[in-house]
């Protein structure tokens, strides 16, 4: 069985922080984040259910660490849905790309992935 696909343009790190999510209807939803990178993210939560997202879903996210926080726009790539053979091997889950950054947050990205890979996250 092989696994997700790995077209990734930059390195992930582990991390575990909290991200809120707004979704298309306005809903708001917390999760926690695996892994991170200045392109994307994967989010779960402990509470296994369906998500109310699928692959190509426009989402609005803030990742939380600690003080700060960074506001994106993502778009969903991935889902890991319980029950699947992917969820073997994989928390279930979702994989999202960053489309854009906010302004207010320059190198704020950057910085967490920095951060996380010299483990102070």
């Amino acid at each position: 069985m092989s696994g997700p696909p790995n077209d990734r343009k930059s390195e992930r790190v582990n991390v575990d922080a909290f991200v809120k999510i707004s979704g298309e209807d306005g809903q708001e939803l917390v999760f926690r984040t695996r892994d991170l990178s200045e392109h994307g993210l994967f989010l779960y939560t402990r509470v296994a259910h369906a998500y109310p997202f699928k692959v190509g879903s426009t989402l609005q996210l803030e990742l939380y660490d600690f003080d700060r926080f960074v506001r994106c726009k993502v778009v969903v790539v991935r889902v890991v849905e319980p029950g699947s053979a992917e969820s073997d091997q994989y928390p279930t889950g979702f994989g999202v790309r960053i489309v854009s950054v906010d302004e207010t947050s320059p190198g704020a990205l950057r910085a967490m992935v920095i951060r996380a890979k010299d483990g102070l996250i």
